[in-house]
This record gives structure tokens, sequence and C-alpha cells, in this order.
């Protein structure tokens, strides 16, 4: 089982931001599903990319049940930046993953931040030179080894969503 969160942008004062996923509304849509009996998180997915708003989805669950190979297989074609984290890793090693990640994506060498507000500063960047005609997946994977002890992951990734992704209605980000 896959469990999801979309967490909305808020346009009302009534609105939750985190709203679970409602199995019955999702199986009323009928997506090609990429995967066999993935049909209600296939049209989550399909909804939040159809959204014409910014997106933020976290999707959780038992490890080994296909989270990862959902994200990558629905979005194959609006992923920007995928970005996996590395068990026991510095915050170091973390950010030069992140600056291969991105060079390998933009076609250019980014040298490695010095901090994570620096490298969503530079994922920003990346993602305005983009053309915005399509929507933008950027997929984190493995987030709690991200966000290390003394990382300042955590605090960076919330100012990025909050003053910058919020303001995107091409950009999705999901979190895993």
């Amino acid at each position: 089982m896959i469990d999801f969160w979309r967490i909305k942008t808020l346009t009302s004062p009534h609105l939750n931001p985190m709203t679970p996923v409602s199995s019955s509304a999702a199986r009323a849509a009928k997506p090609a599903p990429p995967f066999v009996g993935r049909v209600a998180e296939c049209a989550e997915l399909e909804q939040a990319r159809d959204s014409g708003r910014p997106e933020l989805i976290a999707v959780y669950g038992r490890r080994r049940v296909g989270k990862t190979a959902l994200v990558r297989r629905f979005f194959a074609d609006q992923l920007r930046l995928e970005l996996t984290g590395s068990r026991k890793a510095t915050t170091k090693q973390q950010l030069s993953n992140f600056a291969a990640a991105l060079s390998t994506v933009a076609g250019v060498r980014y040298a490695r931040p010095e901090n994570w507000a620096e490298a969503f500063q530079t994922l920003s960047r990346f993602l305005e030179t983009v053309p915005k005609d399509d929507r933008h997946v950027v997929f984190l994977d493995e987030i709690p080894w991200l966000a290390g002890r003394r990382s300042d992951f955590l605090s960076a990734f919330e100012h990025f969503w909050n003053s910058w992704g919020t303001r995107q209605n091409n950009l999705i980000v999901v979190i895993c």
C-alpha cells in the first residue's frame, strides 16, 4: 500500500493544507495506469499533474513497495530533477550528489553548494530557465537521509517551497 498526501496551496482559509487522498474519489477517475493495481495512486498523481497549480506531494509507505518506481514512471516526461538521499552520507556528500544530479539534467557543471539554502536557490534559478509550457517535476527521494540531524535541509526546503515553489503554477515537487 502506498499512501499519498497532497499538500495544496491555500486558496481559501477553509482549506486544510494537508489533505489525505480519498480513495473513492481517486477510483472514480480512470487513467491508463503505468502499473497494474495502482489505479488509485495514478489517479491522484494525474489529478496533481493536471491541476494547473503548484503541487507538493508526499509519498510514503513501507519500503520496497514501488513508491520510487511509480513516481519515476508516471512523471517520466516531466521529471526535471531527481535527487536520492544516501544513507549515512554527510551533508557535504548529499550536496555533492545534488550538484551532480543538477549538472546531469542541466548539461552544465554545477559546483557543490555550501548549504541546502544555496542548493535550493540554484534549483529555482535552473527551473526558471526551463520552458514553462509543461509541468516540471522535482523528485526528492529518501528525504529522511537528506534531512540528517545536523542538516539544514528541512528549513531550506520549507523556504524554497513557501517563498518560490508556491508561486510556480507549473511545478510539482514529490517527496518520498
